[in-house]
């Protein structure tokens, strides 16, 4: 049974419901990467006011020891789990920051950008760190950093950017 999340600033128990049951939404109700999904542990959401602008940002911890699902061909993590990860996590931050700002939470993938600094091998713990970044009208964005905390480096770092949905278009008339 996962650990109880530590949040952090003025977050509702509403919102704190919302994320919980968000993020669980996303990383354990899905088809794709359900075995790492369901891995991803939430430990800590931290609301705060950056300092350069005054502005309410989000901080989004999660938790993960790498496994035999998660490697490359050279038995470290693969880029292709770690833009899942980047994905999944960050999208939690943006969708806590919406809700307690009253603004629409609900947006999909528009970049995801990831740099490879070192690999992490089986076995190490890693943290997935993700800062909301900007929040605007019809885009939000976060960065994230993945610390392989067992031999203390930075593996990965991104930026993932979202926008709103486009409304479906609806089909035309027949005559």
């Amino acid at each position: 049974m996962p650990n109880a999340v530590v949040f952090k600033g003025a977050i509702s128990p509403e919102v704190q419901r919302d994320t919980v049951a968000f993020s669980d939404f996303h990383l354990r109700d899905t088809r794709f990467a359900h075995s790492i999904g369901a891995r991803l542990e939430l430990k800590e959401v931290e609301l705060y006011t950056r300092p350069e602008d005054g502005k309410l940002q989000t901080r989004a911890l999660y938790e993960i020891t790498v496994s035999e699902d998660m490697l490359n061909r050279g038995n470290t993590l693969h880029g292709g789990c770690a833009a899942f990860m980047i994905d999944v996590c960050s999208s939690v931050a943006l969708r806590v920051l919406g809700r307690v700002q009253g603004k629409p939470a609900e947006y999909v993938s528009q970049t995801i950008v990831s740099t490879f600094h070192a690999p992490a091998p089986l076995g190490a713990t890693l943290n997935i760190v993700n800062m909301t970044t900007s929040f605007g009208a019809r885009t939000v964005s976060s960065r994230v950093e993945i610390w392989d905390t067992t031999h203390r480096r930075l593996c990965v770092s991104g930026v993932h950017n979202k926008m709103a949905p486009s409304e479906p278009r609806r089909a035309a008339a027949k005559l």
